[in-house]
């Protein structure tokens, strides 16, 4: 007959630790993206609001303009403080057998996700990433869309030799 059944204790101290991993910080070009994005989207809508104030003349119901005016650039400002915080947390790194990437401001989020759950790798460029050389790796896995992971920021040629590797272990 087979083998007999056993199920053995694990120890907390005998897990592998990957928090001790050295990690790799996306590439500092990202930013410069994150940031144009973010002034293309504060330029339209910052024409939006003074077209609105222009033609419906909202200056002559509007009592505290300049604490509104105050309020909306210093948004814009915490924004891209906020930014540049969750920028200098995001880290990637890949091992024989995972991909690991933390991620988080507020609440450090470290996503572990080992290659025979990836069912599919898709390399991504936006406008401005390809601009700057860079590109970004979506992982899909058979966890679902809440496992899935975006690693952005990487140069363009490191994303595509990690997606050739990667694939390649996926497929065997």
């Amino acid at each position: 007959m087979g083998t007999a059944f056993e199920n053995n204790k694990i120890l907390a101290q005998d897990l592998p630790n990957y928090e001790a991993v050295a990690t790799t910080v996306l590439d500092k070009k990202h930013y410069w993206v994150v940031l144009i994005s973010t002034f293309i989207v504060f330029s339209i809508i910052s024409l939006g609001l003074m077209l609105c104030f222009y033609f419906f003349n909202f200056s002559k119901s509007m009592p505290y303009k300049q604490a509104a005016a105050i309020a909306y650039f210093s948004f814009w400002g915490l924004y891209v403080v906020y930014s540049w915080i969750a920028f200098k947390r995001k880290s990637y790194c890949y091992r024989t057998h995972d991909v690991i990437y933390n991620f988080g401001v507020f609440h450090k989020t470290t996503v572990l996700i080992p290659f025979n759950r990836i069912q599919h790798i898709a390399l991504h460029q936006g406008l401005f990433s390809r601009k700057f050389g860079l590109a970004s790796l979506q992982f899909y896995t058979a966890g679902g869309s809440t496992t899935d992971i975006s690693i952005p920021g990487m140069p363009l040629e490191i994303a595509k030799s990690f997606k050739e590797i990667i694939s390649d272990k996926i497929e065997k």
